[in-house]
């Protein structure tokens, strides 16, 4: 008998690259070099504090139209927030 999977191992497995995760990431630097809570962030994307606090620790994937709503209110393009950070070179 096949097991049935469950709507987070798809997930997990969509997200192989870690897209979900980079994007939570990136939204919760902007939002620090901002100097906003995670609250101001809510209220400015129209969203709950709550919801903010999972897609920043990368458990809550974003429809593309709060992708959108979250980057405005960071002052941030989405392809910025989607960026997988650079390696940095070592001087030495």
């Amino acid at each position: 008998m096949a097991r049935r999977e469950t709507s987070r191992s798809r997930a997990g497995r969509l997200d192989r690259d870690g897209i979900v995760a980079t994007f939570g990431a990136n939204l919760r630097a902007a939002r620090v070099k901002m100097n906003m809570s995670q609250t101001d962030l809510a209220q400015a994307a129209g969203l709950l504090q709550q919801y903010v606090s999972l897609v920043e620790s990368g458990k809550q994937n974003v429809t593309l139209i709060t992708a959108v709503a979250l980057a405005n209110a960071v002052n941030r393009d989405v392809t910025t927030l989607l960026a997988r950070p650079r390696a940095r070179m070592r001087k030495g």
